[in-house]
């Protein structure tokens, strides 16, 4: 089969898991959705790079009768959907990474009800999101399949200098954060130290104390070697069932960070108790007891970071994608 990707948050030299297809056992197509002129930069409301990207697509599946439509995260498939059905393209569609932060509600939800029932499978990254996505869209569970997030390690730059000069902790990162938590944390702790790196709305009305730093809108090379030279990442989230935080925590894992982590349902596949201090949501004493406690016992953070490591390396490879789209490839080339 021929799968026609389609992104709006990734630049040309994305190609997905081709590289990792290295027996070429199926084709590859890439269509992107940044903005590529002045006019795709000055209208963003409603997106035009990404319906433009949206339509080369459809319209590239419609030629080609071993097409399936791979569309990534939830924007990108209402759109890509929405367009396959007002020009009745009927190949099969794949809604991979298939997460969201805030849910839709009125309009928006009542249109994505309508155009999702023609997505031949939705993946996610837990298995929590399986019913929450089943029952806000009206759909059958057997449609959703959980694939772990996966990424090789994440590159970090060379020669950045230290946020600050003695051990400290970072968290980075930006959907479903609860950064107010980190800010009141600290400032019961005013011994230790915090690097933050988040996007300025994550952040916007709140009072850090004197021991945390603050970055925004950092280069990915740089938040990463923050990262890798703390002695701990924190991962707040906003509840009990916030499905958020996969990349920053794979990310983490990859690199052997330790990780302090809100205990959530939505990343219930991803951390445990060997693998991650787990807080609960929106108790800053919580927090700051377990912050504490990785600089309390260097040693033991150190072993539940090399068992998560060990896990991520296995579970969150990204030849695991690779394996998916080949029993995909499998099931779809048998209903032809």
């Amino acid at each position: 089969m021929h799968y026609i990707n389609i992104s709006d948050l990734t630049d040309r030299s994305w190609r997905f898991l081709e590289p990792y297809d290295t027996e070429a056992r199926m084709g590859w197509e890439m269509h992107h959705g940044l903005a590529r002129n002045a006019l795709e930069r000055a209208i963003t409301r409603p997106a035009l790079g990404r319906y433009r990207a949206c339509l080369e697509a459809v319209r590239a599946a419609r030629r080609r009768a071993d097409a399936v439509l791979v569309s990534h995260l939830p924007n990108v498939t209402v759109a890509t959907a929405a367009l396959a059905r007002g020009l009745r393209v009927t190949r099969p569609h794949v809604a991979f990474a298939f997460n969201y932060t805030q849910v839709p509600t009125g309009r928006r939800l009542a249109l994505s009800r309508r155009v999702l029932r023609n997505i031949e499978e939705f993946t996610v990254f837990s298995r929590y999101e399986i019913g929450l996505y089943a029952e806000l869209f009206d759909l059958p569970s057997e449609r959703f399949t959980y694939l772990p997030w996966a990424m090789e390690p994440p590159e970090v730059a060379e020669g950045m200098e230290r946020p600050f000069d003695r051990p400290y902790f970072s968290a980075i990162g930006g959907e479903g954060r609860d950064y107010r938590v980190l800010a009141e944390a600290m400032a019961q702790a005013p011994e230790l130290r915090l690097a933050i790196v988040a996007r300025p709305a994550g952040i916007a009305g709140i009072a850090f104390p004197d021991n945390v730093s603050v970055f925004t809108n950092l280069p990915a090379p740089v938040t990463w070697a923050i990262a890798q030279q703390s002695c701990g990442m924190a991962i707040a989230l906003k509840s009990n069932h916030t499905p958020n935080g996969h990349v920053t925590m794979v990310g983490a894992q990859r690199l052997g960070i330790p990780l302090v982590v809100t205990d959530s349902l939505g990343v219930a596949d991803y951390v445990d108790a060997e693998t991650a201090l787990m807080v609960a949501p929106q108790e800053v004493t919580d927090m700051t007891r377990a912050l504490r406690a990785v600089v309390e016992d260097p040693e033991a953070a150190t072993q539940r970071a090399e068992r998560a490591k060990e896990r991520a390396a296995t579970c969150s490879d990204p030849r695991v994608w690779l394996r998916y789209f080949a029993g995909l490839d499998l099931r779809l080339s048998g209903a032809r």
